[in-house]
């Protein structure tokens, strides 16, 4: 019975940091839509691209919905030509974010009540130490991130995709170009953020009811 007891409770917890992740993730995708306009705007990469801003910003748009919406089957960017390696590579980013959105549905629900369940029966403060040691990790990797973000995009990939398509030539994949690695690097510290403050807020209702 007390070995069942410490299964559930184990699994109840991962539910929850995996809810906490998949939603800092869900959350990042769409407010990184919205962060695009502004960076390609800050950069000129329109007429990089001797593309119009709301051109471009056509072709992004296509882009992210083709990456987010599930029932959208084929990639097609007008002014961007793409090769067989590039176009799966975005197959395999969409997959990707279909399994955040299906682990965020799965996991949802558990870390709800998980919560629910220690309020009702005055044991928010559980989740003091626990948000105490999860609290250190985006920092860490924050800080590994910033000292050599090439190193740590490229390391990044290697753990996600079991193939170099996602190492695009901007000669056959010249959407490469207008995705630039500022872009991306505010994306994973916006992550960081989101992550961090969640764990923060539990603790902060932890200690609160201690």
């Amino acid at each position: 019975m007390g070995r069942l007891k410490r299964v559930r409770s184990t699994t109840s917890w991962a539910a929850l940091y995996l809810a906490l992740v998949s939603s800092a993730i869900l959350i990042t995708l769409l407010l990184s839509w919205a962060l695009y306009p502004l960076v390609s705007h800050y950069l000129n990469l329109a007429s990089q691209r001797e593309l119009t801003q709301p051109r471009l910003m056509m072709n992004f748009n296509r882009l992210m919905g083709y990456l987010l919406v599930p029932w959208q089957p084929r990639l097609q960017l007008p002014d961007f030509p793409m090769s067989l390696d590039g176009r799966q590579h975005f197959v395999e980013v969409k997959r990707l974010f279909g399994l955040a959105v299906v682990i965020w549905l799965v996991t949802i629900g558990a870390a709800i009540q998980h919560w629910r369940s220690r309020r009702k029966t005055n044991r928010v403060w559980q989740y003091v130490r626990p948000m105490q040691v999860a609290l250190v990790v985006p920092p860490i990797l924050g800080f590994i991130a910033s000292m050599n973000f090439d190193r740590f995009f490229i390391t990044f990939h290697e753990l996600l995709f079991r193939n170099l398509n996602w190492q695009f030539d901007p000669i056959t994949d010249p959407i490469i170009l207008v995705l630039p690695e500022v872009y991306f690097g505010l994306c994973f510290a916006l992550f960081f953020i989101l992550l961090e403050g969640s764990f923060a807020w539990l603790l902060w209702r932890g200690k609160r009811a201690l």
